[in-house]
């Protein structure tokens, strides 16, 4: 096969293409190696040589959506926000969707709460996000049960992939991925219809498409059969090999940490102990191989001596987890966290024995705390110095509605949990989301 002729259209550069010998294509590509590589020696190679095209882009948000699923008996919705104050808490049956706009977005902050006579439930509402877990999930309709709380709060439709974990591997459960959820729309998926299993386990809901929050309202059996709790299960952080759950009792009766390797190859888990005093490994707690996709539970009732503390968990492989805490026949979780960058509000579930554990993952940090009562009074006004590797617990006194946390680095995560009047609450303290991460895709070079 010849050659074409080289096109001479004025303005243009010539443009060849070449026989079957392919030798000028070859020369072409000698020297573009040699380029590059010479650019590279000399420390100039251009930027975005080598780097993926799957990058993100943080978009800042207009406003905060929460979502309160309401799904326990009785549940009431606390709202409100630094400036305007705390709103008026309303019972709820149906999921409520709480928005606030930029002006008074970072103040922001909705929790929901319920009990009976044998339990006490408490949760921070959750933002949209794109991808959620949740550890710790059941799926016996007698003993231990979850259903799963799915809304999209935005106009535009969502689509979902829902993946389940158990101590056996990845449970079959058809029919969970390609969900179409409306815009405006609210789904339930009960993990015991669904996906029917003995034993721990975690669950992944991943937007394909869209922004959904989800809530995972749990039944659980700690003793024996018919002595049923309700409790919220908080979502946790994406896998990693490093997570960190806050939110625990100084002293609970009983608690088992729960943990999952979603990836393709085993993982083993080691525990830490960011304690009162330093970051320890607990003694009696050995590592824990934790087979693919799969869920594995360590009993942690040692490690507590009545002193603050947050849990640790490193990985030889992405995994994520939850603490499941017991008191009184009544149960909460602590979920990971992530720590506190700039301001953020929370409010404070009501109860006795109140305290905020502030922990440091690295260097030291400090805290600045502001609590307003129910009048939006200020009450209360501290900076705490937390140590490096260390945790500090902060007594919070009875009339204390909602508190403002500052930190001045990024190093410390904070959790609360409350003796309430009947059970145990535990929640972590997550940092006010401004931005979301969209994918921006570059051309190659």
């Amino acid at each position: 096969m010849s050659a074409q002729t080289p096109d001479r259209t004025p303005g243009r550069r010539s443009r060849v293409q070449v026989s079957a010998t392919g030798r000028p294509a070859v020369l072409g590509l000698m020297v573009v190696a040699l380029t590059a590589g010479m650019l590279a020696l000399a420390g100039t190679t251009p930027r975005g040589i080598g780097a993926p095209v799957d990058e993100v882009s943080r978009i800042t948000l207009d406003q905060r959506t929460f979502v309160c699923d309401a799904k326990l008996p009785g549940t009431e919705v606390r709202r409100g926000t630094i400036v305007s104050g705390p709103g008026r808490t309303v019972k709820a049956s149906a999921p409520v969707v709480v928005e606030v706009d930029r002006e008074l977005a970072r103040g922001a902050f909705t929790a929901e709460q319920a009990s009976s006579a044998r339990w006490a439930a408490w949760l921070p509402c959750p933002e949209a996000h794109a991808r959620w877990w949740f550890v710790g999930a059941g799926g016996a309709s007698v003993t231990h049960d979850t259903v799963l709380t799915i809304t999209n709060p935005r106009t535009g439709a969502a689509v979902l992939d829902i993946d389940v974990y158990g101590p056996s591997g990845q449970v079959t459960a058809p029919g969970l991925h390609g969900v179409t959820l409306a815009g405006g729309a609210t789904t339930t998926v009960d993990l015991a219809a669904v996906a029917p299993t003995v034993g721990e386990l975690a669950v992944n809901v991943t937007a394909r498409r869209g922004l959904v929050a989800v809530s995972a309202s749990d039944t659980f059996s700690p003793g024996s059969v018919g002595k049923r709790v309700r409790e919220w299960l908080p979502a946790t952080t994406l896998p990693s090999k490093e997570i960190t759950l806050a939110g625990l009792p100084s002293r609970p009766a009983g608690a088992t940490l729960l943990v999952v390797n979603p990836g393709e190859i085993e993982a083993v888990a080691s525990i830490e102990v960011i304690g009162s005093g330093s970051t320890y490994e607990p003694e009696g707690i050995l590592p824990v191989t934790v087979p693919p996709k799969s869920v594995r539970t360590i009993a942690l009732g040692a490690v507590f001596n009545g002193t603050p503390v947050a849990i640790r968990v490193l990985g030889t492989g992405p995994l994520t987890a939850t603490v499941r805490v017991s008191r009184d026949n009544d149960i909460a979780f602590a979920g990971g966290v992530r720590p506190i960058r700039g301001a953020t509000a929370v409010a404070i579930p009501t109860g006795n024995g109140r305290q905020l554990v502030l922990s440091s993952l690295g260097k030291a940090g400090s805290v600045t705390l502001v609590g307003y009562d129910a009048k939006a009074q200020r009450i209360l006004q501290r900076t705490i110095d937390v140590p490096a590797q260390t945790s500090v617990a902060v007594k919070l006194g009875v009339e204390l509605s909602y508190l403002r946390l500052a930190s001045s680095s990024a190093n410390v995560v904070a959790g609360l949990s409350t003796n309430a009047a009947t059970g145990l609450v535990t929640a972590g303290v997550a940092p006010a989301i401004r931005s979301i991460r969209l994918p921006v895709v570059r051309p190659g070079w």
